[in-house]
């Protein structure tokens, strides 16, 4: 009779349909939550309860795995990769609990291909199992089919997996994982975000118009701010947010955001329990909710609906090494004069388009750093600008398959004149992806489509 159990076929079905991936597997995948999922039960099942002096209490699989680099004798050798996955975790403010420092550990686990490791630790200590696990009861503690667990785990770290791991500032409460966006914005004092502190969490309750968040609509109510500078938010006081701006005066602010929605607007579960919870006076709130509550009821939004900053990830992203190029039409130039905002895209192209008849055949070049435009007949480059030039880009919705970006004289936060440059692309489409390739160039794109 052959041994085995439903966690480990539901394991094995999820890594079987994951192998079978061409492309790296994101945390937008179907399969990624109910991997996890899987992963946890089989850790958790037969675990011992310990005794205290207050009766039996219930621990979890964290507690075990965390302790497995410091129990290591002298000659016993530990995977390095793993314990840098130990001390991350544990040195995260954003999973505070032993269940969320737990399923921190195993996305970490997954990508950096160590979940073998503990697992093949236990198994070699008797004491450390007999301490955890029940024989009857659990898989990790019966001879069988801890061995089939294990090869199926092997199995695992042939999976390319490409996890966005700094997002788990949610892991202490569930495995659904929102989407997560990491921004650069220009120098500034202020980032036009009004908050609120909610369950030790910086909630958007209102964003300025002209403020530099609102650009592309980075930054929306509902949504949460997670990072700044790479410090975690998560339980932080309500001065530090001021306070890393000022440290940082001058330099780019680079900003991360737990998304309120998903890319097909729904709403992010644990997100909707917070504005539930919120000031009825905070309308706009509120609103989030209900909507996204219609759409749950009433279907999906439909492809042609979604934004294109929602693609920006399915945009192929040059190296330092490689350039995304293009055979293009340059149209024309014009001055805007001190103003580089997306406001003068809309009025700039029309102008260029009514007096330049003429056409140039070029080649764009899109670096890492820079726009490069040649001519197509001699190869010569005519123009070039870096990115920390241009101030804006985008197109008019009359004008489809036409894209521009703006350009200072010089770095565009202190620039004092703009130039406008027009292109023609060979599509709609072309023009599309062009634009979204400039905006994983500087990140501040906008768009009139």
């Amino acid at each position: 009779m052959s041994v085995s159990d439903p966690l480990l076929k539901k394991l094995k079905g999820f890594i079987y349909e994951l192998r079978t991936e061409t492309r790296p597997v994101r945390d937008e995948n179907t399969y990624i939550q109910p991997l996890c999922e899987t992963i946890e039960e089989i850790l958790r099942k037969g675990l011992k309860k310990s005794t205290s002096l207050f009766g039996l209490t219930k621990r979890d699989y964290w507690t075990w795995i965390e302790s497995i680099p410091d129990s290591v004798n002298g000659n016993e050798r530990i995977n390095p990769i793993f314990s840098m996955a130990v001390t991350t975790v544990k040195a995260s403010g954003k999973a505070q609990t032993s269940q969320g420092k737990g399923r921190m550990f195993i996305r970490i686990a997954l990508q950096k291909k160590v979940l073998p490791v503990p697992v093949e630790h236990i198994l070699k200590n008797t004491k450390l199992i007999g301490q955890w696990y029940d024989p009857v009861e659990s898989i990790i503690g019966d001879d069988i089919l801890s061995e089939i667990l294990m090869s199926l785990l092997f199995e695992a770290t042939e999976i390319n997996f490409k996890l966005m791991l700094k997002n788990s500032s949610f892991l202490d409460e569930t495995w659904y994982i929102p989407r997560y966006r990491p921004y650069e914005f220009v120098p500034c004092r202020d980032l036009g975000i009004h908050l609120q502190y909610v369950c030790g969490r910086a909630l958007v309750v209102a964003v300025n118009d002209s403020g530099v968040a609102a650009e592309d609509s980075k930054v929306e109510p509902g949504d949460i701010l997670d990072e700044l500078y790479g410090d975690s938010l998560k339980g932080a006081r309500k001065g530090k947010i001021p306070s890393l701006l000022k440290q940082n005066q001058g330099w780019p602010v680079y900003l991360s955001v737990i998304k309120c929605k998903y890319q097909d607007g729904r709403i992010y579960p644990p997100i909707a329990d917070i504005l539930r919870q919120m000031n009825k006076d905070l309308v706009s709130l509120h609103q989030i909710v209900e909507q996204a509550e219609k759409l749950e009821s009433g279907g999906r939004v439909p492809p042609h609906a979604l934004l294109p900053r929602d693609d920006y990830e399915e945009v192929p992203v040059p190296s330092p090494d490689e350039k995304a190029v293009y055979k293009v039409k340059y149209i024309g130039k014009t001055n805007v004069g001190s103003n580089g905002s997306m406001s003068q895209i809309e009025g700039a192209v029309e102008a260029i388009v009514k007096e330049n008849p003429d056409v140039t055949p070029v080649t764009i070049q899109l670096a890492e750093t820079e726009i490069i435009s040649t001519l197509a007949n001699t190869e010569e480059v005519f123009q070039r600008h870096s990115y920390t030039e241009i101030s804006s880009c985008g197109r008019r919705i009359d004008y489809v398959s036409y894209f521009a970006y703006i350009a200072g004289d010089t770095t565009c936060t202190i620039s004092k004149q703009f130039v406008c440059y027009l292109f023609q692309a060979n599509s709609d489409s072309e023009a599309k992806l062009i634009l979204c390739s400039i905006a994983q160039g500087f990140g501040r794109t906008h768009w009139f489509v």
